[in-house]
């Protein structure tokens, strides 16, 4: 909350605006930039158990204590007869790690070679890792990329945690699971004498911070199967929030020395303060239990959680993006049933993920009425994305997709990713072109199937590099984020509209290959400088980061960008960069939460107000005022009529006046503002931010309005 004498200083600030700002002339040009462009897109982004993103209906991630997969990309140092090198540590593991791992080389003389691993070394030749073939190896050249891969069904299943200090065999897993069951595993608990055993998940972790992200309240189901081992156990399952509050559910069963299907409903009141939840099953007394498949879910919702779909209809957007870092993971575990999916990972370390399936997300596309935009892990063989390219075939005929974009790997060009990534662009060129003819082999050339690569957004040389070495693709796609960084002495309205201009020099490269430019993420990325988190907040959530974004996306339309996606549906925050004070920054969800009815920050608001407008051909806008650059504005014209955008990038009212090609008549729009008290007016706490809408006719084919101080207006044709 912002001290009491800002707030007025504000207020007033912005009502002496109202009054200022001398009136700008537009004239509409009748030459489209972009015909039929479509409605924006969003990232629908990882779903997490703590935050924000708690995507999924059933909330629990690995349901079916499944095991993990373990992937990642070897860029060779150096190769002999018997072994070769990683180019980094990234791949580091311990002693061992990949032995029994199956190798398959993506680029380079010998792509498409595949074999097993005999053994690795977190550190052999130059003290980087070392991959010991099986039989001999191939004839491998330095900077080829080689994808490395494991499955682990032994050890125990991610995403859940257990009693500390266990005693041996308390905890274990078992191929004994239920006959309907499609997973290949279930979980054993065998409790002793004075000593039960637990396993529980947790959800709805950032309370402290952000409230209660997932409410239960209302009807919930909560099923699950067991089977005695070994007579003389109890099986407790209590679900309830840990700060003291009355328990949602709690019941003792006594199993049987059958596999039973256990299934109960309840009623929810979600009272109290805010605290993470858990859901437990507390093995006691002498014997075994096997658990598996457990479900737990408020009732009447599908795939996703009712609220998801709720805000993703509010956002209407074109276009869905599958990121949530499924680098490490394979087609077969992608289209798995959630309790057959395993978790994976591509990185060193005991975290993975676990996510939503291919088939729930493109179901979810397809009932909100968005085109599918895919990411093909680099690590994929080419038997993996032929069946990927088939099913992507049956699955455009069956839902009725018109497009689906699919994207080779994530930021190949970014460290960050580098264990999944194939960072040089010529050996990243062999494996996208292979990549994309057997994606385009397996759908049988299906003319909606659009591959494309990835590039850097500041870097248009690289950026240019990536594709030109893929002849095959459809285009390059980009992520023009802005506000990198933010100080204490900044000005914070006026440093959100300061933005830079890398599009023109990458449009200039995709225009001479005859491809299109994308843009794959956008949004503010306010994570470098030495602002406080209170300053970088202001910032981010404010109603003229809405505004500043809708400049960016008007920006990108204007040079004939017309497939952008923002980044991402939900997430409440995020740490500031290393180096940084440790500080956590209001970035990158476009909605506040999906708690309830959504909640959307200013910055999704911004983008339901211009979905408003799409599709739409797409004109730019003329005027011999000096002082256009202040507004940033197109217009857009579909079989409704002519509509409008304007993001005002001036710390004054402004008052437009915009000259549209003659037609018949009067056209009648509806006049919507993105409405708030103030500039930095938010909606974290409570909806401060909204659409205002009222009517508004034309004369002689013009219109007048005014635009507030860093605000937003758009103007949709029709009744």
């Amino acid at each position: 909350m912002l001290p009491r004498h800002i707030l007025i200083f504000l207020v007033m600030f912005w009502t002496a605006a109202a009054h200022s700002g001398a009136e700008l002339y537009f004239q509409v040009q009748p030459q489209a930039t972009i015909s039929n462009a479509p409605r924006l897109g969003v990232n629908l982004g990882e779903w997490t158990a703590w935050g924000a993103a708690q995507l999924s209906a059933n909330v629990l991630k690995n349901p079916g204590f499944e095991g993990i997969i373990d992937r990642a990309i070897v860029i060779v140092k150096s190769a002999d007869s018997l072994s070769f090198s990683d180019d980094t540590a990234w791949t580091k593991r311990p002693d061992g790690f990949w032995a029994g791992a199956h190798y398959d080389v993506r680029s380079g003389r010998e792509a498409g070679k595949q074999g097993v691993l005999f053994d690795s070394k977190a550190s052999g030749k130059n003290q980087l890792p070392e991959f010991i073939v099986a039989e001999h190896a191939p004839a491998l050249q330095p900077g080829d990329a080689v994808s490395i891969s494991r499955n682990n069904d032994h050890d125990l299943p991610a995403q859940w945690w257990f009693s500390k200090n266990p005693l041996p065999g308390q905890l274990s897993v078992s191929s004994d699971h239920p006959p309907e069951s499609p997973g290949q595993r279930a979980l054993q608990l065998q409790p002793q004498t004075g000593k039960p055993i637990e396993a529980f998940s947790y959800l709805d972790g950032i309370g402290d911070r952000a409230g209660k992200l997932l409410p239960i309240n209302g009807s919930w189901t909560l099923r699950f199967w067991q089977k005695q081992t070994v007579a003389g156990a109890k099986l407790t399952v209590k679900f309830q929030r840990i700060n003291g509050s009355p328990a949602f559910f709690q019941e003792t069963i006594q199993p049987t020395a059958t596999w039973q299907r256990i299934e109960r409903h309840f009623q929810a009141k979600d009272i109290g303060s805010a605290a993470t939840l858990a859901l437990s099953f507390v093995a006691e007394g002498e014997g075994g239990v096997l658990l598996d498949d457990v479900e737990l879910r408020a009732e009447g919702s599908g795939a996703f959680r009712s609220e998801v779909v709720a805000a993703l209809k509010a956002l209407q957007p074109g276009y869905l993006r599958d990121w949530q870092g499924q680098l490490g993971d394979t087609f077969t575990n992608r289209t798995a049933d959630a309790f057959a999916r395993r978790s994976s990972r591509y990185r060193p370390g005991q975290e993975s993920s676990f996510g939503y399936g291919l088939n729930e997300f493109l179901q979810l596309a397809q009932s909100v009425g968005a085109q599918p935009w895919l990411i093909l892990p680099p690590t994929w063989s080419d038997d993996e994305i032929q069946q990927f390219g088939a099913y992507l075939r049956q699955q455009i005929d069956a839902l009725g997709f018109k497009e689906v974009i699919v994207e080779f790997g994530n930021e190949n060009w970014n460290a960050v990713f580098r264990p999944a990534s194939i960072p040089h662009y010529d050996a990243h060129g062999e494996a996208a072109t292979r990549a994309f003819q057997h994606l385009l082999s397996g759908a049988n050339q299906h003319p909606a199937i659009h591959p494309v690569v990835n590039g850097q957004y500041v870097n248009p040389w690289l950026s240019a590099k990536y594709l030109n070495a893929v002849d095959n693709a459809y285009g390059l796609a980009i992520a023009p984020y802005f506000l990198f960084s933010l100080n204490e002495d900044d000005d914070i309205l006026a440093k959100l509209f300061q933005q830079d201009d890398y599009f023109t020099e990458t449009l200039a490269a995709a225009k001479a290959k005859n491809k299109e430019l994308l843009v794959y993420e956008v949004n503010l990325h306010t994570t470098s400088g030495n602002a406080t988190s209170a300053s970088r907040d202001r910032a981010t959530t404010s109603a003229a980061a809405g505004a500043a974004l809708a400049k960016r996306l008007l920006t990108a339309q204007a040079l004939g960008i017309s497939k952008q996606c923002l980044y991402t549906l939900a997430q409440y925050d995020a740490f500031v960069e290393q180096g940084q004070p440790q500080q956590l920054v209001k970035l990158w969800g476009i909605s506040r939460d999906l708690a309830a009815a959504p909640r959307l920050r200013p910055t999704g608001l911004a983008m339901t107000m211009l979905n408003r407008l799409l599709p739409a051909d797409v004109h730019k806008l003329t005027s011999a005022d000096s002082t256009e650059n202040a507004i940033t504005l197109n217009a857009y014209h579909n079989s409704a009529g002519w509509s409008l955008a304007a993001a005002n990038s001036n710390p004054e009212v402004q008052t437009i006046n915009v000259q549209f090609p003659v037609q018949n008549g009067k056209q009648k729009w509806r006049l919507l503002r993105l409405s708030a008290a103030s500039p930095t007016a938010n909606n974290e706490s409570d909806e401060q931010v909204r659409i205002v809408e009222e009517p508004l006719t034309a004369e002689n084919n013009s219109v007048r309005l005014t635009i507030p101080a860093y605000g937003l207006v758009v103007l949709v044709a029709g009744d």
